[in-house]
């Protein structure tokens, strides 16, 4: 029995040294092919690794871009609205801001910058901080508001933090105005974006303690992958993410860049477990690996066993990636803009493919069970689509299918009793298996749609109210010059013959002024209404009727028979002189009409002149009346040369002259300075206020001389009261546009002698509606430094803007009569002379009030913070010799004897 059992072991131990080396060597080569194995499948895991993490990337590019262009687009409509008229915009921006806001909760402020220059901003409580700022103040701003004028689209700027400690994104939308072919910038709209808009439904993010922000990607089954965003449009910036954290750039991350509306970003995506994790199944690849060691007599079948098991892993693996790509495609077209819908056409068999949302955009049901779950039949999908595009939707796809090209389409639906707008963009393309497809996607633009209509509506009103009165709903003087335009110039036959004739009626109410003053403003309101139902009742359909004043109404027509222009005129009257019944007062007022044919004019300003002859000749003769413009008419011309000859005579013969009327400070009531007013000393009619011949005047030419006689003599008298011991802080003399524009007006002011200081030009408001004339620039400056002040005359009633006011960087502002005179009757324009204080303080620039009529214009203005104030209430204007004794006086401006009795203004109690 010791003996049997010493042979086995001897023949095993034999066996182990006959084997030792084959064993060593099969052990060896599994061992080291192992090895290589485990090697492999490492890079093969860390290859997929990055391969998710990419895709991960490019979802996050593709809904970034979605969500940027989604925000960035419903603003754009603001500018396509500015660049139809930018006036419109200015107009109904807060209206048209708020609504944006409201439906792109994602978008904090809007801001309206024209020439880069922020004039209004929504919400408003940011408007004080913020209006008067320049988009080229920092660096940031102006490359990418520059970048967007450059681009001529929405570019996104810095990523800046906000007050409550969150963060977002400012953002730049040009406007462009394009006038007669010729394409203009006009400004921006600046946008602030939360952050939180941009990274919606990318994928997940968190907040923490050390770190701004960073995306968690958790949509992907294998790991979560943490990424990290910077901007790579200014260099200056590289160092630092505005989301995530800096080394992710460092690391061997994967990078991706992505353009968000003319920004370079860059994308890091790493996983949170890091690169170096084990392959799946690596424990059981080592168990094998050792038991084939183990096993060295069946090294040839654990070796094929092992390369077979590696090549079903590879087949897999290449399986996977193919359907990987296919998904990608889908998802790329899915995910460019939110709520997507994804359709797919074999062109060969006819099938089709439709996703869920597909299917609920169409109001079809949609039953994963059912056979047709994939996409409806060949007419299913036309189920629901309105009768009224039924046929060219059917027409569109068919095009498509038949050249193999771009699909595009708009179609309603009508589901459940309400339509829907459907969108639809589609693409041929032919499979790696040789199958021909038109792949696309639909999205529902029902909002847009409508948002377009609520647009068209808004422009519609804001033209309307353009053109029209807003008391009588008649048009406008803009609609009256727009429609004289029109007829005068248009040619019957269209061959550039003659226009047709037409007729223009210029009415003006008689006694309106006294119902206006005695029963109110009211009750002259219900007046005018009431004139223009007359006047819309005496006129055709084609003829228009315009309000062009307070008590001024036109009527065009294109009846020219006289005899017939009377009837109508006389049946006007008629109606006009019928007592009407206010509030149980019976009010009565006529109306005066000037009537004169294109056949008398060659414009509309020469038309509008006749009529206004015409008009005048009107009252003359008692009112209540009509008058046809004729030749006897001109007569007129002839006294106006004569009062031109007599003023030419007068400027020869020194007979102009300066009266004055002073100004005082609002808060002490002390003399502040005097303006000097022209006065003509008529040898034969007297004193003569400007009324009476400035209008002439100006048809002369001879404004600017003028001007230069009351500088003159205003000097004279200044140092004539300076030796008399009477010290004026300053004296304003008003220069005219055209002397204003003169090059040789500095030449001329250097020669005179003033202080520094005491004296200032006054230019109206009207000089800065060309605020690009270089030799008026030149000039304003030139008396700037001349020590020379200057004010803004008959302000309220231009078109100066704060632009403008910082352009010029004038002294004072002076309020214009017309809105100084109603504001202790009207709450508007008290609000009006309000605003234009807070204007001119807030730049600087101090203001005075011209007409203050009443000691209750006096308390009032003074209330409001004016700063100097000017009228009869305080005295009228003064010779020279008057305003010296005036001026020595210590309490005569106070007194009602100052107020002259043929101006009827009473003084407030």
């Amino acid at each position: 029995m010791d003996r049997s059992n010493s042979t086995r072991l001897a023949t095993f131990a034999r066996i182990i040294r006959l084997s030792l080396i084959p064993s060593a060597i099969t052990t060896l080569v599994i061992l080291v092919g192992g090895m290589l194995y485990l090697k492999q499948s490492s890079i093969d895991a860390r290859e997929l690794l990055r391969s998710d993490v990419q895709r991960a990337l490019d979802v996050v590019a593709v809904r970034l871009e979605s969500n940027v262009e989604k925000l960035t687009s419903a603003v754009s409509t603001l500018g396509t609205i500015a660049g139809i008229n930018p006036n419109l915009l200015s107009e109904g921006f807060a209206s048209l801001a708020s609504a944006t806001m409201h439906e792109n909760p994602g978008i904090l402020r809007i801001s309206l910058a024209p020439d880069g220059v922020i004039s209004d901003v929504v919400p408003r409580e940011e408007k004080a901080r913020r209006v008067g700022r320049r988009l080229d103040r920092f660096y940031a701003q102006r490359t990418a508001s520059n970048w967007a004028r450059a681009l001529k689209k929405p570019v996104i700027g810095s990523h800046v933090r906000l007050a409550d400690g969150t963060y977002g994104f400012d953002a730049y939308v040009p406007i462009t105005v394009t006038t007669k072919g010729v394409e203009t910038f006009w400004g921006y709209l600046e946008l602030l974006i939360a952050d939180k808009a941009i990274y919606r439904d990318t994928v997940g993010y968190q907040q923490n303690l050390s770190e701004r922000g960073r995306i968690l990607v958790t949509n992907l089954p294998e790991a979560p992958y943490a990424i990290s965003i910077r901007d790579m449009s200014i260099q200056a910036r590289n160092a630092e993410p505005f989301l995530g954290v800096k080394k992710d750039f460092e690391s061997d991350a994967v990078l991706r860049k992505v353009n968000i509306a003319g920004a370079l970003w860059q994308l890091a995506g790493v996983p949170k477990a890091g690169w170096n994790q084990p392959p799946a199944h690596g424990t059981l690849t080592k168990t094998i690996i050792l038991l084939g060691a183990l096993i060295a007599n069946v090294p040839i079948l654990f070796t094929g066993w092992m390369m077979n098991a590696r090549q079903v892993a590879l087949v897999a693996l290449d399986q996977r990636n193919k359907e990987l790509l296919t998904m990608s495609h889908r998802l790329n077209l899915a995910l460019e803009s939110s709520r997507f819908a994804v359709w797919e056409i074999d062109i060969d068999t006819g099938t089709r493919f439709w996703d869920e949302w597909m299917y609920e955009l169409h109001g079809l049901p949609y039953d994963p069970s059912s056979p047709t779950a994939n996409g409806p039949g060949a007419d299913a999908w036309k189920t629901n689509i309105h009768p009224d595009d039924l046929e060219q939707a059917e027409h569109a796809l068919q095009q498509t299918l038949d050249s193999l090209g771009v699909y595009g389409d708009e179609y309603r639906i009508i589901d459940k009793g309400k339509t829907r707008y459907l969108r639809h963009a589609g693409l041929f393309h032919q499979a790696s298996d040789g199958q021909r497809k038109v792949t696309g996607i639909s999205w529902d633009i029902t909002d847009d749609v409508e948002r377009t209509a609520a647009l068209t509506a808004a422009k519609d009103r804001i033209e309307h109210n353009a053109f029209h009165d807003p008391l009588t709903e008649l048009g406008n003087r803009r609609m009256l010059d727009r429609t004289l335009t029109g007829l005068l110039q248009r040619a019957p036959d269209g061959t550039g013959n003659a226009a047709p004739a037409i007729a223009l009626l210029h009415l003006d109410l008689d006694r309106f002024k006294q119902i206006n003053d005695t029963l109110g403003h009211a009750a002259g309101d219900a007046m005018l209404v009431h004139a223009a139902r007359i006047l819309k009742a005496h006129t055709g359909p084609d003829d228009t009727v315009a309000r062009i004043g307070g008590d001024e109404f036109v009527i065009v027509t294109a009846e020219t028979d006289e005899a017939k222009l009377t009837a109508l005129s006389q049946g006007i009257i008629d109606a006009m002189h019928q007592p009407v019944d206010h509030e149980g007062t019976a009010c009565r007022f006529g109306v005066s009409v000037g009537i004169a044919i294109s056949d008398t004019a060659t414009d509309a300003r020469a038309l509008l002149v006749n009529a206004d002859i015409a008009l005048y000749r009107a009252k003359e003769n008692g009112r209540n009346r009509h008058v046809f413009f004729t030749e006897t008419l001109q007569s007129d011309i002839v006294e106006t040369k004569r009062i031109g000859d007599e003023i030419l005579a007068g400027i020869e013969n020194d007979e102009f002259t300066a009266w004055y009327q002073p100004q005082f400070d609002a808060k002490t009531m002390t003399l502040c300075g005097v303006e000097a007013l022209i006065r003509w000393e008529h040898p034969r009619d007297g004193i003569l206020p400007p009324a009476t011949f400035l209008s002439i005047a100006k048809d002369l030419n001879v404004v600017a001389a003028l001007d230069a006689i009351v500088l003159r003599k205003a000097l004279v008298d200044m140092a004539r009261w300076t030796a008399a011991g009477l010290v004026v802080p300053k004296v304003s003399v008003n220069v005219s546009a055209k002397r204003l524009r003169d090059p040789m007006l500095t030449e001329t002011l250097t020669g005179l002698s003033f202080t520094q200081g005491r004296l200032c030009f006054e230019l109206v408001e009207s000089i800065f509606l060309d605020g690009d004339d270089d030799i008026l620039m030149q000039n304003i400056a030139a008396i700037k430094a001349l020590g020379i002040e200057i004010d803004i005359d008959d302000f309220g009633t231009g078109h100066t803007s704060v632009v403008g006011l910082l352009k010029i960087k004038p002294n004072r502002l002076k309020i214009d009569r017309q809105l100084v005179s109603p504001m202790t009757t009207s709450v508007r324009e008290q609000a009006l002379v309000r605003a234009i204080i807070e204007i001119g303080h807030s730049l600087g620039i101090e203001t005075v009030a011209e007409g203050v009529d009443t000691l209750a214009h006096v308390d009032m203005l003074a209330t409001l913070g004016c700063d100097a104030l000017q009228g009869y209430a305080l005295s009228k204007p003064l010779s020279a010799a008057e305003f010296a004794r005036f001026a020595h006086s210590e309490s005569g401006f106070r007194t009602e004897a100052m107020l002259p009795a043929e101006f009827g203004m009473p003084l407030a109690s």
